[in-house]
């Protein structure tokens, strides 16, 4: 929700404080930077210290750094406190494989990252809408004021009822560390690069719609703040449906008896380049409500592949490194979602149409279906709820023999 808001409200600070789009750009990207050069070292922490503390403190920190944004409207201030919001938000994705690897099975991992990840498609969709209306109502700030807050009382509800307020590593993963390798050699691994590229990819094509998306209905569709707001959710909420059904989907075929790996892959590489197709499409839609719709479906589609694509580092990590291969994955990632406003900001100042950034976005979604599809290798065959033995430590197992 607070990623999104910033997004609603890039329209009125480019009116308001003239803003060029390549300035907004830079602005919408400015917690993508510190986010993505800390990523894996916030993996390293989670591994060492564990979801509870970590994640708290992340938490406590983009809430603070949300509230005090408004303190400056000159670009390079908000451009910094969004720096920091970054920082806070580095262990999210690394806390939550952590969780999942040792609290589910194989087949029920899909389902529960989808759940997880639900909660982003509805804070972006509600986001949406409320962080117009108050726009609105009561001008740019109090968007800030009133979300971060909000988020303020989500870090109490953490610190309150997460079950495993264990800090440090629990007693029942000292025997994991038979199974630990170094850090750097992961990157030895062709699957590491796989999953990588393919989040790039992936994460270009999402950050897109979260960044520009609103300042694409207003500036180009020329919508209102609150008919762009209303308007604006719609993809998120196909988002909603397309995370939950692509992680139903994904523990449902490997219940019947599908591989993992042709479970994970297929799923990912129908979603990406099905989104690939519609947005491009889209792009040069005529009505307005076309191009909605079109995108409604895309962001659905993209969706589809979210508890596939984040599964595989549990799938492939010794369970003492999932948080660090995560962080590597996110990694590239967010390498791909700093890029999406900043390269959107310069194609729209450059020709004036945002037509150009729905074809680039579209390439980097078809990029990350073929880095998944045909980079990552096959997982090892598991019963539905055993565990695993991870595709790099059948590797380590091969190297030391």
């Amino acid at each position: 929700m607070i990623r999104f808001a910033f997004s609603v409200v890039a329209p009125t600070l480019m009116r308001q404080y003239g803003f060029s789009p390549q300035t907004m750009g830079y602005i919408l990207s400015g917690w993508n930077w510190s986010y993505t050069a800390g990523l894996t070292v916030a993996g390293l922490m989670v591994d060492r210290f564990g979801p509870y503390i970590v994640l708290g403190i992340g938490s406590l920190i983009w809430g603070v750094s949300t509230i005090a944004l408004p303190v400056s409207a000159a670009a390079v201030s908000l451009f910094l406190l969004r720096l920091v919001f970054g920082v806070g938000q580095t262990p999210l994705i690394p806390a939550g494989a952590h969780t999942v690897s040792r609290l589910f099975s194989v087949d029920e991992r899909a389902r529960a990252i989808a759940i997880a990840f639900a909660g982003n498609q509805v804070g972006l969709a509600i986001g949406a809408t409320l962080a117009a209306f108050i726009l609105a109502t009561f001008g740019w700030q109090a968007v800030f004021y009133v979300i971060g807050g909000a988020s303020l009382l989500l870090t109490a509800a953490w610190f309150s009822l997460y079950p495993d307020k264990t800090i440090g590593k629990p007693a029942s993963a000292r025997n994991d560390n038979a199974q630990r390798i170094p850090w750097i050699s992961l990157f030895g691994y062709r699957s590491t690069w796989g999953i990588a590229f393919g989040q790039m990819g992936y994460l270009y094509a999402y950050f897109f719609f979260v960044t520009w998306l609103p300042g694409y209905l207003v500036l180009e569709r020329k919508m209102t703040l609150l008919s762009s707001g209303i308007v604006g959710a719609l993809p998120f909420w196909a988002g909603l449906v397309g995370t939950l059904g692509g992680g139903w989907l994904g523990d449902y075929l490997i219940k019947r008896g599908v591989s993992t790996t042709r479970s994970r892959k297929s799923i990912i590489g129908t979603g990406l380049s099905l989104s690939t197709v519609l947005v491009i499409t889209a792009a040069f839609a005529d009505e307005a409500w076309l191009a909605v719709t079109l995108l409604t479906l895309c962001v659905g589609s993209l969706r589809l592949a979210t508890g596939s694509a984040n599964s595989f580092p549990i799938d492939l990590a010794p369970r003492p490194m999932v948080g660090a291969l995560t962080g590597i994955q996110n990694f590239f990632g967010s390498i791909g979602g700093l890029l999406a406003p900043i390269v959107t900001g310069y194609i729209v100042s450059a020709t004036g149409s945002f037509t150009a950034s729905f074809v680039v976005a579209g390439g980097m979604a078809l990029f990350g279906a073929i880095s998944y599809v045909f980079i990552v290798g096959p997982i090892p065959a598991l019963r539905a709820g055993s565990t695993r033995q991870s595709v790099l430590e059948l590797s380590s197992t091969r190297k030391s023999e």
